[in-house]
């Protein structure tokens, strides 16, 4: 076990006492009942999941992510507050990993979670692929489709007495004297930072396929709003926007709820498919589908914590070699 993850288990036993006087759960011995039960299926299930393959490993992930949803929804959302349906639906099953369509269906688990979490929702069919691209963890170590914006670092400048900030874009280099446009069109999918200029001469090619540039605003703007951090002090990420009109994405705990419910749904219900994809030989997805699956072990854990206390949980991130 990580020296996280271990902090983090140990926080949510933590938390399975100290959340009873200071939300929902002083209100009602019901939800204070399905909050226990919850969050002792979640440890569980979560234990579960780092036993077993990732064949199987899906269907336990999804049930620990949905027990945790539950309590959740427990201690902060006004009733009603349980469920009985997903709210998800799959579309296309058979198609490539990356064009898989995942979308909202009734009123269930992930409507409701979302609320509880101030979450933006799934208002329609989204594609898989569009999903990964948007949680930093997972777009940045590849892509499953090159046409999917992707989450992109952020550097606030604090000590500038204007809005200032570093974003650094992963696409082929555009070159000094046509970034502009490149850039133009790029930044139109991310929410929240319009009206920006580029400031003069700060273009900078990183690598191959990864360059910066320097962005100031006339207004006031709150990077923590609009490139929230992401698990680690001062991994700030811009996520795109995912229903093709300008919104917010689901967040990223809602996000990796849709991944989770995807895997699980392919695990469970298409398992020659899922076996496919997983063939390390023949499958070029098949090591980022085990990736995800061996992160989530830590991400999961780590999100339900934030949204159980409804702040960010902020760790130092480890070296990398």
């Amino acid at each position: 076990m990580t020296a996280d993850r271990m902090l983090l288990r140990h926080g949510l036993r933590r938390r399975r006492t100290s959340l009873k006087s200071k939300t929902l759960l002083s209100s009602s011995s019901s939800r204070r009942g399905a909050f226990s039960a919850a969050m002792q299926q979640f440890e569980e299930l979560m234990t579960a999941s780092a036993a077993v393959g990732p064949a199987s490993r899906p269907i336990t992930l999804y049930y620990a992510m949905a027990q945790a949803g539950l309590a959740v929804a427990a201690a902060h959302k006004p009733d009603p507050w349980s469920f009985s349906r997903h709210g998800l639906k799959l579309h296309n099953p058979r198609s490539s990993l990356a064009d898989i369509g995942v979308g909202p269906e009734g009123v269930g688990a992930f409507q409701f979670v979302a609320q509880a979490t101030n979450s933006p929702e799934l208002h329609r069919l989204v594609r898989f692929g569009a999903l990964w691209s948007s949680l930093p963890d997972l777009g940045e170590v590849s892509p499953l489709s090159f046409a999917a914006p992707e989450a992109l670092t952020v550097l606030p400048e604090r000590s500038s007495p204007t809005a200032e900030a570093r974003v650094i874009l992963i696409c082929p280099n555009p070159g000094p004297e046509k970034f502009m446009s490149t850039l133009a069109e790029a930044l139109h999918k991310y929410p929240g930072i319009s009206g920006f200029r580029v400031i003069p001469g700060s273009y900078r090619e990183i690598q191959k396929s990864r360059w910066s540039v320097d962005l100031q605003w006339d207004r006031p703007l709150n990077f923590d709003e609009v490139a929230p951090p992401y698990r680690y002090n001062g991994e700030h990420y811009l996520r795109p926007s995912l229903d093709g009109q300008g919104g917010k994405p689901p967040s990223p705990f809602m996000t990796w709820w849709a991944i989770l419910y995807t895997f699980s749904m392919l695990s469970r219900y298409f398992p020659r498919e899922w076996a496919t994809a997983l063939d390390v030989d023949k499958s070029p997805d098949a090591y980022l589908l085990e990736y995800a699956l061996d992160l989530a072990l830590d991400v999961v854990p780590h999100l339900t914590m934030e949204a159980l206390d409804g702040e960010p949980a902020l760790f130092t991130k480890p070296l990398a070699f």
